[in-house]
């Protein structure tokens, strides 16, 4: 289990990364990711980019191979039938670690703290060796 600091520290950094300060009224739910097998929140992620990605606007799957375990789970998944992979990148940070705590904040438009409508997201992880934070993937 991770401790409540570093949980905090990667949902602020995510929180930056999307400008949740611009948008005050809106809902920002942040979700630590957590290894089906062993609850373990760190991964190896691997990024399979499908058609019509941007990089503000991922398209594709996300997956996490458990550094705990080894259990390979989707992490997030926002593609179609009609998309085609067509590479795999595998984020490694600068002091050359590939393992992560990993999570997603997703902003959802707010009208009087009622959440609405998906605005956008990003996937972010802190290295588990350096704590250097980093976002993967923006969705929109």
């Amino acid at each position: 289990m991770e401790n409540p600091e570093t949980i905090s520290q990667i949902d602020d950094f995510a929180r930056q990364c999307i400008h949740s300060q611009n948008h005050p009224g809106d809902y920002h739910k942040f979700t630590l990711f957590k290894c089906n097998s062993c609850k373990s929140s760190s991964f190896r992620i691997t990024i399979e980019h499908h058609t019509g990605s941007e990089e503000w606007n991922f398209r594709g799957i996300i997956w996490g191979e458990c550094a705990g375990c080894g259990y390979l789970m989707r992490l997030f998944t926002f593609t179609g039938e009609q998309r085609q992979r067509i590479r795999d990148d595998r984020p490694e940070c600068e002091c050359g670690n590939r393992s992560f705590i990993a999570g997603m904040c997703e902003r959802f438009e707010g009208e009087e703290g009622i959440p609405g409508f998906f605005d956008e997201g990003v996937i972010v992880g802190r290295c588990t060796e350096c704590s250097r934070k980093r976002a993967f993937v923006f969705t929109d």
